[in-house]
C-alpha cells in the first residue's frame, strides 16, 4: 500500500531529520510536460515545496531538493521552451547550502532569495543570495544554538524592503520568524511557543494592513497548528489555534491575500474526511473551511503547499495525492467557494507526471507553470504548464512603495512599451528588456492599478498597487 504524503511530511517533522521520503510516492502525469529532470551532474532531482518565479529574462527558477554535482541539490531556471540551465550545485559545508526546498523569491533587485534545510557552518541551513547567472552569496548560516535551523521556505520581500522568513528548528525546536537585509544583517523577529504554535513551515504573508501573518504546522490549544499575527518589529496582535478534525491541521502552506481583504490557503490535513482543507481567513483572524478535500470519488487529497492567486481572482492548488489515479490533482477555487478540479495526474502509462506538492505559478502570458516531485523519464521530477484561459499582465516582486520609488515591473512584449500609469497618473519608465523594465511612482499617484501599454495593446498589473505614504 502506499503511503500518504501526508504521513511523509509529518514524520521528518517529528524525527527532524528533514530528508525527503523518497519512495513514498511513485510515478508521475502532467498536462503538458515542459522539461523532465535526470538528475546526476547537469540537472536537478526531485523538486520539493517549490512554486516556480519568474525572473527578468522571463525564465523560470526554481531549486530541486537532490541533484547537481554534489547530490545536494541544484538551483536552475528553464524557459518556457524548455531550455534548461544548470546554475548551481549546492555543496554543504561551512560555506554552502544543501538540500534546498521552497524555491525562490525575487528581490526588486533583480537577484533571487532562499533557503537550504541543511549546509553552513552547523549544517542546520542558511539564507542566500542568488544572481541570474547561478553566483550563489550565503547571507545568514543558522545555529540552533543561538537562531533558528532548518528552514523549508524562501523568505518573503515586505513592504520595507527587507526579507522575512520562518526557521522551524531552533528556539527549543519550536521555531522562528525572522529578518534579513539584501546585504545579509539577520535578527530574530518572534520566537515560538508551542502555546502560539511550533515548527512554522510557511513563509510569512505581509498583508495590506503591513501586519505579517503566519501558519504554524503544529502547537496551538489542540496541537494541530495555528496563524499568528505579529507587527514586522515582532509583536504578537493575534493567534488562531486550529481545532483539528473538520477544522483542520497540520496548515503547512503561506496565506495569499484577495482583493476582499480576507486570505486563503491550505491545511494538510483535518476536515471531513481527514484528508485536507481550504480555508479562509480574516484579518480578525476569524476561520472558515471552504472546502473539505476527499469529498467525492476523484477528488484530491493532501494539499501541501497553499495557492495561488490567479488574475481571474480564483485561487490555484494541488494535492499531493488523490485524483481519478491517486497521483495528485490540479483545482482552482473561488472566494466564494466554487471549487473545480482541472487535471488529475496518471501515472499508470508511466513516464508522466506526479506528485505535486505545490501549486502552479502564473507566468505573465497568463499560462500556469508549476513543478511535481516525482515522475518524468527518470521519475525525478517534472516542470508542467497548464492553459486555463487565463489573460497576460505584469508582475512585480513588490506591489508598493512611495512616491519617487522605483518599481521593477515583469512582462512581454515591454520593449514596445509607450506608457506606464499607475492608477491612471502617467509614470516615468525605463526598458530593459522585452521581459522586464523598471517604472517611478508619480508624484500624486494613488493605491491602484499600474497599467502598461505596448504596441500589443494595454495589460493590467497582477494586482493592485498601494502607494505608501
Amino acid at each position: 500500500m502506499r503511503r500518504s504524503y501526508s504521513a511523509c511530511v509529518k514524520q521528518i517533522i517529528s524525527a527532524a531529520a528533514l530528508l525527503l521520503c523518497v519512495g513514498a510516492l511513485a510515478g508521475a502525469q502532467t498536462v503538458a510536460t515542459v522539461y523532465n529532470f535526470a538528475g546526476g551532474t547537469t540537472s536537478g532531482a526531485n523538486p520539493w515545496y517549490v512554486t516556480l518565479v519568474q525572473g527578468t529574462d522571463g525564465q523560470l527558477y526554481g531549486t530541486t531538493y537532490f541533484g547537481g554535482s554534489h547530490g545536494k541539490g541544484t538551483a536552475f531556471k528553464v524557459a518556457t521552451s524548455g531550455t534548461f540551465t544548470l546554475l548551481h550545485s549546492f555543496n554543504g559545508g561551512a560555506s554552502d547550502g544543501a538540500y534546498p526546498t521552497g524555491g525562490l523569491t525575487l528581490g526588486s533587485d533583480g537577484n533571487f532569495y532562499g533557503t537550504t534545510q541543511m549546509g553552513g557552518s552547523g549544517s542546520e541551513g542558511v539564507v542566500f543570495k542568488m544572481t541570474t547567472t547561478g553566483t550563489v552569496t550565503v547571507l545568514h548560516t543558522f545555529n540552533a544554538g543561538t537562531d533558528g535551523a532548518f528552514p523549508w521556505t524562501a523568505p518573503i520581500l515586505a513592504s520595507d524592503g527587507n526579507f522575512y522568513g520562518t526557521a522551524s528548528g531552533g528556539n527549543k525546536n519550536n521555531g522562528l520568524v525572522y529578518k534579513i537585509t539584501s546585504t545579509g544583517t539577520f535578527s530574530i523577529v518572534y520566537k515560538f511557543d508551542q502555546t502560539h504554535g511550533s515548527y512554522p513551515i510557511a513563509a510569512p504573508t505581509q498583508g495590506t494592513d503591513g501586519l505579517l501573518y503566519v501558519p504554524v504546522a503544529e502547537g496551538g490549544g489542540s496541537f494541530c497548528g495555528t496563524i499568528v499575527q505579529l507587527t514586522t518589529a515582532g509583536v504578537l496582535n493575534n493567534s488562531y489555534s486550529f481545532p483539528c478534525a473538520s477544522g483542520g491541521s497540520f496548515p503547512i502552506g503561506p496565506l495569499v491575500q484577495a482583493s476582499n481583504g480576507n486570505f486563503y490557503s491550505t491545511t494538510q490535513n483535518g476536515g471531513t474526511n481527514n484528508e485536507g482543507t481550504i480555508y479562509q481567513v480574516s484579518t480578525g483572524l476569524s476561520v472558515s473551511v471552504m472546502h473539505s478535500f476527499g469529498a467525492f470519488f476523484g477528488d484530491g487529497t493532501y494539499p501541501s503547499a497553499g495557492m495561488a492567486l490567479g488574475t481571474d481572482g480564483n485561487y490555484y492548488g494541488s494535492t499531493a495525492e488523490g485524483g481519478s489515479f491517486d497521483d495528485g490533482t490540479l483545482f482552482n477555487i473561488s472566494t466564494s467557494s466554487s471549487y473545480n478540479e482541472l487535471y488529475s495526474f496518471n501515472n499508470s502509462s508511466n513516464l508522466m507526471q506526479m506528485a505535486p506538492l505545490s501549486p502552479p505559478v502564473e507566468y505573465t502570458t497568463g499560462l500556469l507553470y508549476g513543478v511535481t516531485e516525482f515522475g518524468g523519464t527518470t521519475n525525478q521530477g517534472t516542470v508542467y504548464s497548464l492553459n486555463n484561459g487565463l489573460t497576460a499582465f505584469v508582475n512585480a516582486p513588490l506591489f508598493s512603495g512611495k512616491a519617487g520609488s522605483s518599481v521593477l515591473l515583469l512582462g512581454n512584449h515591454l520593449s514596445g512599451t509607450s506608457k506606464v500609469t499607475f492608477n491612471g497618473v502617467p509614470a516615468s519608465f525605463v526598458v530593459h528588456s522585452d521581459t522586464h523594465m523598471t517604472a517611478t511612482v508619480p508624484s500624486g499617484a494613488t493605491s491602484g492599478w499600474i497599467r502598461v501599454t505596448t504596441g500589443s495593446g494595454t495589460v493590467r498589473s497582477r494586482k493592485v498597487f498601494v502607494v505608501q505614504q
